[in-house]
């Protein structure tokens, strides 16, 4: 056993890998191959792994939750990721949801939110930011009042009136309850101006545009949200007025998701590629003994250790307090993960050969979901640019 974790850590991390060996490999080639995106959200595979904690693992004991720290919960995702994931990254998103609400959320909304989510099997949350014409400045950010998020909300009242469109946000139509980023003040940068709220997902208003079509990571679906003259409480604001983008960047300092996520792709790939090495028999001789072939899989397995060290480094830091974490540290680890599984993928391509591109091989779909989460939280070039001021 590893000396860094518990003997808990490593149980909960075993209890999750037990879990998607058993219930989703069996299935998920299956689900992935669904022409229809509509169709292949794993809604009964959430409700399984709902009754033994996985979604709410991350809240406190005393609410009803697992009370797992950042270091548990990325061991535990780290360790779905390597077998499915799409399926992984829903609960990794009822952990960031609930933990947003959990933090922010005022006591009324905990008491009735919170209480709902432990208690419904099938509770899961959309974090609803990117717009049709507002993506990448919602991350850099941009500074001119004319860009970034377009969605508004108008005090009415004792409401707010909600209008506008989001796209590509995941889980959308499948989830339960909606945190929206919307523009509460348009005479300042969308960084200074927008406020989170929390919409019921069959409040009246909110309707639901089409499935996104993604190339991979299909059993985590994304889509449209139209919300049309939807009145929400004021007293469902999340958080303080216009602090909706620096309350997300405070919660984001800490956010090791996508750099996890790819730790799991890179070992599952790198064990598919050491396992046919010691099988495939090319030049009289299993091809692991051709010195090419050994240094590729040395290389594999350097860029593994390299950036799981980074992983459980930063999620030791987060424990101790998120808040010093320096604020370059999140971005260069989604960048080098994204760096870390391409160099894999053509290493494992190169290896595995033709057999690499067969669809019933599971290399195939590994790569497809690798790539397309490629921008996740911002593309590589963005996040480069963001960090840019915290070098001077």
């Amino acid at each position: 056993m590893d000396t860094r974790f518990t003997e808990e850590q490593i149980a909960l991390k075993e209890v999750a890998r037990e879990f998607f060996e058993r219930e989703v490999k069996p299935v998920m080639a299956e689900i992935d191959a669904r022409p229809d995106p509509k169709d292949c959200y794993p809604r009964e595979l959430v409700k399984k792994g709902s009754q033994i904690g996985l979604r709410t693992v991350g809240l406190p004991k005393e609410l009803g939750g697992g009370g797992a720290d950042i270091v548990t919960r990325t061991l535990m995702f780290e360790a779905m990721s390597e077998i499915e994931p799409g399926t992984a990254k829903i609960f990794s998103q009822c952990w960031k949801f609930s933990n947003t609400l959990y933090t922010l959320g005022t006591e009324e909304q905990k008491k009735k939110f919170l209480t709902e989510f432990i208690e419904d099997h099938d509770f899961t949350g959309s974090m609803c930011n990117t717009e049709p014409n507002s993506g990448s400045d919602n991350v850099l950010p941009y500074n001119g009042t004319d860009g970034g998020i377009a969605t508004t909300a108008v005090p009415d009242g004792n409401y707010y009136v909600l209008n506008g469109m989001k796209h590509m946000i995941s889980l959308a139509g499948f989830s339960k309850l909606l945190v929206v980023y919307a523009r509460t003040d348009r005479n300042v940068p969308a960084s200074r101006g927008t406020t989170t709220f929390l919409v019921p997902a069959d409040f009246p208003g909110v309707s639901y545009g089409q499935v996104h079509n993604k190339m991979g990571w299909r059993l985590y679906p994304n889509g449209e949200i139209i919300f049309t003259n939807v009145r929400v409480p004021k007293e469902y604001m999340l958080g303080k007025l216009n602090a909706g983008i620096t309350q997300a960047s405070e919660n984001q300092r800490g956010d090791i998701e996508n750099p996890t996520t790819y730790l799991g792709i890179c070992k599952a790939i790198y064990k598919l590629a050491l396992e046919f090495s010691r099988e495939r028999v090319q030049g009289g001789k299993v091809i692991i003994e051709h010195q090419a072939v050994g240094s590729m899989l040395s290389e594999m397995a350097m860029t593994i250790d390299v950036l799981e060290a980074w992983v459980y480094d930063t999620a030791y830091r987060v424990k101790m307090d998120q808040k010093i974490v320096d604020t370059k540290k999140q971005p260069f680890g989604r960048i080098f993960a994204r760096d870390s599984v391409f160099k894999v993928i053509i290493l494992g391509l190169d290896i595995l050969a033709s057999i690499g591109i067969m669809r019933e091989y599971p290399l195939e779909k590994l790569i497809r979901d690798a790539i397309s989460f490629a921008h996740g939280g911002g593309s590589s070039s963005i996040l480069k640019l963001r960090c840019v001021p915290f070098l001077k």
